[in-house]
């Protein structure tokens, strides 16, 4: 059984840049029970190399965190059960021509792998509301107390049993 932690971030763009940065504190910690069953990695390359990593590792857990604006209060933390979503043809062509130039976010990487059948039965995303998107080596004070709380969240995630 192996957990894949991923971090989705933009590089350097405020408080989208949380989950870079979330995977940076959590690689530093022994996650797991013997620290070797437990992947985390950022996942700021683009969302079609996520889906070949996901093919690659084949994790029996997926946890993806980012931040991603959906029009809630700054600082918002959600967990969310990922149910893979289902995509016509075009709109996976489209997907994949947007995840090819490198951008990513967590919608994208859901939708990618989905797409290309990589996406974990059990896939958790644990996503933050950015207060700020604009360029920044910094998150907001928002975001840094949001950040403490999703690492929390992900050493709970790993901690938990697999249902089977």
């Amino acid at each position: 059984m192996t957990v894949f932690v991923g971090g989705a971030g933009e590089l350097f763009q405020g408080d989208l840049d949380l989950g870079r940065r979330a995977a940076e504190r959590l690689a530093a910690e022994r996650l797991g029970e013997n620290g070797s069953d437990v992947v985390v990695e950022e996942l700021h390359y683009g969302a079609v190399a996520v889906a070949q990593r996901l093919a690659e590792l084949e994790p029996s857990v997926f946890v993806l965190v980012g931040a991603i604006a959906r029009g809630r209060e700054p600082g918002a933390v959600v967990r969310r059960d990922v149910t893979p979503p289902v995509r016509e043809p075009a709109e996976v062509q489209r997907l994949v021509q947007q995840a090819v130039t490198g951008y990513v976010d967590v919608d994208l990487i859901i939708d990618v792998a989905a797409a290309f059948g990589a996406l974990p039965e059990r896939t958790v995303c644990i996503e933050v509301e950015p207060a700020t998107t604009e360029p920044s080596e910094r998150l907001s004070d928002v975001a840094e107390r949001a950040l403490a709380e999703v690492v929390t969240l992900v050493r709970a995630e790993v901690a938990a049993p697999i249902e089977m």
